[in-house]
């Protein structure tokens, strides 16, 4: 079965409950990686999670996405001239 990390996200009023995040927690194979007041990390399987999603209308799960930062380091863009 195809596993990933995923963003879940509460869409309603004030925190997630308790007994929705309990509820994702025993999902077999998953582990939350991190939480704030409405958001998860989840690291697990998709089927079981997006299915779990499905039935609680007030949350959403996207795949988590990776951006690289931009290389700060200053860079030389030609030689020194030659006389």
């Amino acid at each position: 079965m195809p596993s990933g990390r995923f963003i879940l996200r509460y869409r309603g009023a004030g925190q997630a409950p308790e007994g929705d995040v309990d509820r994702i927690r025993a999902v077999p194979g998953a582990e939350v990686v991190d939480q704030s007041a409405r958001m998860l990390l989840v690291e697990g399987p998709v089927d079981p999670l997006k299915a779990l999603v499905d039935s609680m209308p007030e949350w959403i799960m996207t795949t988590e996405r990776m951006v690289p930062l931009p290389d700060a380091r200053p860079k030389i863009r030609r030689g020194p001239r030659e006389e």
